[in-house]
């Protein structure tokens, strides 16, 4: 069995806001970031040897609060303001998408879990 990469996992969701992870102030402290994420389909290379488990990343959150056995993350996001207002804001925006590769589509092979962002009690949680 491989490995994972998880430092605990989600053993509460108290609000659309904010969870509950079980790992402490050992070690976690304010400020720091966690993954949610799930584990998906074995990853092999061409001679069939298991390099590990495809992580499927739900979200990055931040931890507000710690305690001896459990933390509290919430997802906090900067917000621009201007006393422009929002004719402003919409200039200063940009983002990245993905390009498309040139592959062999008879190679694509999807993975199993990539399409459900929910975070789930359960879902393992490791260090950004």
């Amino acid at each position: 069995m491989e490995k994972t990469s998880a430092i605990g996992k989600v053993v509460r969701i108290i609000s659309d806001k904010r969870l509950i992870i079980d790992v402490g102030e050992d070690e976690l402290t304010i400020g720091d970031k966690v993954v949610i994420f799930t584990e998906s389909d074995e990853i092999t290379d061409t001679e069939g040897n298991s390099l590990g488990r495809y992580e499927y990343v739900k979200d990055t959150l931040d931890v507000i609060e710690t305690s001896d056995m459990y933390s509290v993350c919430a997802k906090l996001e900067v917000v621009e303001t201007s006393s422009l207002g929002v004719v402003a804001t919409m200039f200063n925006k940009t983002r990245t998408i993905e390009a498309n590769l040139k592959v062999n589509e008879k190679d694509i092979k999807p993975l199993a879990n990539e399409s459900d962002p929910t975070i789930r009690v359960g879902d393992l949680v490791r260090m950004r």
